[in-house]
């Protein structure tokens, strides 16, 4: 029987709601203050289950089903006891023809594979196919017992047919349905809620697939639903959110037509729901499995996905067996295997120390992999991941963390997130020293590094940032435009402005807001001093910037989305500057032959100080608590990052890696663009791309080289910078006027900050 039990309601929502905070009183400044402990704790109490005291080892049996076909798609899981059942649609597919036509579309049939919960006595339903006659299944649905039902929607006859299959002993009917819709197995038989004009008729059916009673749903709970489960008591449940994005909870009692309302959790929509079994309630997000015990308001965990060496994001359908074990359908590599988990309590004298690694968001896939291989490797260490995740206003990802360092469990590791306020938790001595832990380093020497990359992230002269890629932001241009400069200032930029021909645009598909975010990214440092907390708006500078961005179209349409893809404005001369993120120094090929046609110069944006291209951590980054006291641990896995067999066979299994910093690959890495061909497309045209000669390796290595200046990234300033600018934009306030009011709400922030 599927069932979303009763459990959902008298602890999720009950106690739930107990944890919820007042609405903060418009502050928007997320950076460590008393103020920032008003926050919603649902979701820190949760993440305590998953750092207690208690450490498991998990057994493991993947199943896989080749056997069944080559194309295997998997509907539905189900099970009661020991025994798991899954249904599967097999596909088979037509020859491959000959002259390259479209090949046959697929037929396919169903099975229901079944086994015990340790993989033993698997065993496989007789085939199940669908009616011949034209028409569709709209839902099928798998039985606790292993029985298969669905409703099929005939072309020929117009009509609705409930059909029931038990493949293992080969049972089969098909009767008509009153109706189509969401189809449940009942307690005794089958649920089905119809729509009925703008209202939903619940029609009930016996074992056999009569028609045993009827009942018209008021009301408008069903009109915009996300989930609808059937409870044990005869009850719908259905999930929604309502219009400010609030999840809620409308219970519907079929027989009596009463209906009842909870709010949720705010982090419920974080999390897929399953039925449990002994638990109740099972909760399923990107970290792992959480049960929702009875009398208990906060998630236990049940299984980590890291913490059971299974490098997957998620599973997709969930079945719990009892209290230490589950069946989980995932995806690895393509290919979608039932794995069949339990977990065993490891003695005290054999469990390893816990470090604790926060993550904002979903965890890197890369990151996952080296978490596990490193929980494998390690005999002394084990990471376990942290996750936060924003749900809504009242409780960002950001606030979680914050809430976390204020209540003494700062997390040992920071995955760098630009949302982390790191320079406020570097003024509050929260940081570990990691030039230190590299001068102490036997294996490793900063002098092995990218010098200008380690310096541009010390902070008074300590480096708090361990920094295994780095990407450089910059604006490039024809070197027949502009010379051989590497940075220009405000005066120098506007010159080259005011002498182009009419119709030329300076910077190409980049709207007002755009090039405000990329100024301030990489001249944020000219204007604002965070270690001093002072900044200095009401400059001649910054009123150009602001006054050049003006002249920007408020939305700029990018036809261009693929980093190979280019339109031909820069090589018929429509267009000066091109904004470019460089990663891989192969890759300036294709603005070299392809986008521009000709040698680049790197001119940056204009500044004062003529360094108008900035450095940026890339890939991941990581700081260390300075509090924690499992700081060896949380070295010994970063330093690996900095090794020369990761940053020369891993790094760019890295989401969005870029330039190794290690002095050595790097140069390794650049020489591979003598050798790179590749393409890129002008206007959807193919252009092939030759290597890079030695002078242009040279002259994009020489510019990197010479940059210190790292990416400035506060989301508070730049959201004061875009709403202030705005009155600017729309010719309400004067240059001066909106300068001046930049300058006070800066350094108001700045001064709360201290």
């Amino acid at each position: 029987m599927k069932k979303l039990v009763l459990w959902i309601l008298e602890i999720s929502l009950i106690f739930g709601m107990t944890a919820c905070s007042p609405k903060q009183s418009g502050k928007t400044d997320d950076s460590i203050s008393e103020n920032s402990t008003a926050q919603n704790f649902a979701g820190t109490e949760r993440t305590e289950n998953a750092e207690s005291e208690m450490q498991y080892t998990y057994s493991s049996m993947v199943i896989d089903f080749t056997e069944q076909g080559s194309d295997v798609v998997v509907h539905d899981i189900a099970g009661r006891g020991d025994q798991v059942y899954v249904l599967l649609e097999v596909r088979e597919w037509g020859e491959e023809p000959e002259d390259n036509t479209q090949k046959e579309e697929f037929t396919s049939y169903y099975q229901v594979l079944t086994c015990l919960a340790d993989g033993s006595q698997k065993t496989v339903s007789e085939k199940i196919y669908l009616p011949e006659d034209g028409g569709y299944v709209s839902t099928m649905q798998l039985s606790d017992d292993g029985c298969v039902a669905a409703l099929f929607y005939s072309d020929t006859e117009n009509a609705v047919s409930l059909l029931f299959w038990d493949g293992f002993q080969d049972v089969h009917w098909e009767k008509p349905a009153e109706s189509g819709g969401y189809l449940f197995f009942g307690e005794d038989g089958f649920v089905i809620l119809a729509r009925n004009g703008d209202g939903r008729m619940v029609n009930t059916y016996n074992a056999q697939g009569e028609l045993t009673g009827s009942v018209e749903a008021e009301g408008e709970i069903f009109s915009n639903f996300q989930n609808c489960y059937l409870m044990p008591d005869n009850r719908l449940l259905v999930i929604a959110t309502d219009n400010a994005g609030m999840a809620y909870a409308e219970f519907y009692d079929i027989e009596t037509g009463q209906e009842e309302r909870r709010e949720l959790p705010d982090n419920f929509l974080q999390y897929q729901v399953f039925q449990g079994t002994t638990a109740d309630v099972l909760l399923c997000d990107s970290v792992g499995v959480y049960q929702l015990e009875s009398g208990k308001n906060v998630p236990a965990e049940m299984l980590s996905y890291v913490d059971a060496d299974l490098d997957i994001g998620g599973f997709q359908m969930v079945q719990q067996i009892d209290e230490t074990r589950l069946a989980g359908i995932f995806n690895d590599g393509g290919a979608v295997k039932l794995g069949l988990f339990g977990r065993t309590a490891v003695p005290a004298g054999e469990q390893k120390q816990i470090v604790v690694l926060g993550t904002m968001g979903e965890l890197d896939a890369g990151l996952r992999s080296r978490i596990i291989a490193f929980n494998r490797e390690n005999s002394r260490y084990r990471i376990t991941v942290r996750q936060y995740v924003t749900y809504n206003e009242e409780m960002s990802a950001l606030m979680q963390l914050n809430t976390d360092i204020l209540s003494g469990r700062m997390p040992d590791i920071l995955s760098i997130d630009e949302e982390m306020p790191l320079q406020s938790y570097i003024e509050k001595g929260l940081l570990a020293d990691v030039g230190k832990l590299l001068e102490e380093d036997a294996e490793l020497d900063s002098g092995q590094f990218m010098e200008n990359v380690l310096d541009a992230f010390r902070v008074n002269g300590t480096l708090y940032y361990v920094v295994p890629a780095f990407s450089v932001d910059t604006l490039v241009a024809k070197q027949s435009k502009v010379g051989e400069r590497t940075g220009w200032n405000q005066e120098e930029f506007s010159a080259v402005l005011t002498g182009l021909p009419e119709g030329t645009e300076m910077v190409s598909e980049t709207s007002r807001y755009d090039y405000l975010e990329n100024y301030m990214r990489v001249c944020g440092r000219e204007y604002i001093d965070m270690d001093q907390g002072t900044c200095d708006f009401q400059s001649e500078a910054f009123a150009e910037a602001l006054t050049f961005a003006a002249t920007l179209p408020e939305f700029a349409e990018n036809s261009f989305y693929e980093e190979n893809c280019f339109g031909s404005q820069y090589l018929e001369d429509r267009a000066l500057l091109q904004p470019v993120t460089i990663r891989h120094i192969r890759y300036l090929a294709q603005h070299i032959y392809g986008c521009m046609g000709e040698d680049i110069a790197y001119v940056g944006y204009p500044s004062e100080s003529r360094e108008g291209s900035c450095i940026s951590i890339c890939g991941v980054g990581f700081v260390l608590s300075g509090k924690s006291d499992k700081l060896d641990g949380a070295w010994e896995f970063v330093r690996y990052f900095l090794t020369e067999d990761f940053q020369r066979n891993e790094l760019y299994g890295i989401e969005g890696s870029g330039l190794p910093t290690r002095r050595d690959i790097f140069d390794e890495k650049a020489q591979t663009a003598a050798t790179w061909e590749g393409y890129c497309f002008i206007n959807d045209e193919f252009v092939s791309v030759p290597p890079m000669t030695q002078e242009q390796i040279d002259r994009a290595v020489h510019f990197i080289e010479g940059l210190h200046n790292p990416a400035f990234e506060d989301e508070v300033i730049m959201n004061i910078i875009y709403e202030e600018a705005e009155s600017f934009f729309r010719g309400q306030k004067s240059a001066e006027d909106v300068t001046g009011l930049i300058q006070n709400r800066v350094q108001l922030y700045l001064n709360e900050r201290k």
